[in-house]
């Protein structure tokens, strides 16, 4: 049996962990996107986009997932703490829970938990027009936030069932010997990796360049759609995007597929010019 009071090991959010998780969240973001519209494609081809709950629901999405952990960590009998960070230029929230242990399959609950809730609540809305755009946002967000939850559940699941998991506040996740625990004679694999920490950098400069991007083009197509007689800003038989009026309501169609192109062409070259205008900084 193993000291209870020697860590079997420290898990924590280092420079080559966040060039590993931020392009594995876009990738992510990405399929689940994808898989999501093409699940709700019915309901999509005739929704409604809906502004306010649309522009926020990614930050809905963030505070509802800390939450979940939060109110998994409460239900298991802790006292949650929340906070914020920076690691390798990627932005991250967290939870966590100093000085309570809890068992293995109690924290895989609580780090599974907010992807099991809010993706399954977004796939019921998947049939609902009025919350579908919203929804898919969700559900995209959600899945690629919890990339780093999935991660350390990889780890968690590489460790003897006896042992016992703390969430400190000094942002680690500890892994304690608990009764009958022997420490295994390999660390988990992504415990720590190395490397490529210049990655997250690019991968973060392309997607702050890809969002601006989607929300200029989709600004711009709606203005032109408004200046049009018709309502309607298209190319060729290709609807862009479609506002209509009826009384006090405006209504908004857009084709996010050509909206989601158009910007990763643009955001290809600025995200260049500001990798090498990073470049040329560091030299000087």
């Amino acid at each position: 049996m193993d000291n209870p009071e020697q860590p079997l090991w420290v898990f924590r959010m280092t420079g080559g962990l966040a060039a590993r998780l931020t392009p594995l969240s876009l990738i992510l973001f990405v399929v689940s996107f994808a898989l999501y519209a093409l699940l709700a494609r019915r309901t999509l081809d005739v929704a409604q986009i809906p502004y306010l709950p649309t522009i926020l629901t990614p930050f809905a999405v963030l505070f509802v997932h800390e939450g979940l952990h939060g109110a998994g960590f409460l239900v298991f009998g802790g006292r949650p703490k929340f906070g914020a960070g920076i690691k390798g230029g990627a932005p991250y929230l967290f939870a966590m829970c100093p000085g309570k242990r809890f068992s293995g399959g109690r924290f895989l609950v609580i780090g599974a938990l907010p992807l099991v809730i809010i993706d399954g609540a977004a796939l019921a809305l998947a049939g609902y027009s009025p919350l579908v755009v919203p929804a898919l946002l969700a559900f995209a967000f959600n899945t690629a936030g919890a990339v780093g939850d999935l991660w350390m559940i990889a780890v968690i699941l590489q460790t003897p069932r006896t042992a016992q998991f703390e969430d400190t506040d000094e942002q680690a996740m500890i892994a304690w010997p608990g009764p009958g625990t022997i420490r295994p004679a390999k660390l988990p694999h992504g415990l720590n990796p190395h490397g490529f920490e210049s990655v997250v950098v690019w991968v973060s400069i392309g997607a702050v360049m890809f969002v601006a991007c989607f929300l200029v083009v989709g600004i711009a197509e709606v203005l032109l759609a408004r200046a049009s007689p018709n309502g309607i800003l298209s190319v060729g038989s290709v609807v862009l995007v479609s506002v209509t009026t009826a009384g006090a309501h405006n209504s908004l169609r857009a084709n996010l597929s050509v909206q989601t192109v158009l910007a990763v062409v643009l955001a290809a070259p600025l995200t260049w010019a500001a990798g090498r205008r990073a470049r040329r900084a560091r030299r000087r």
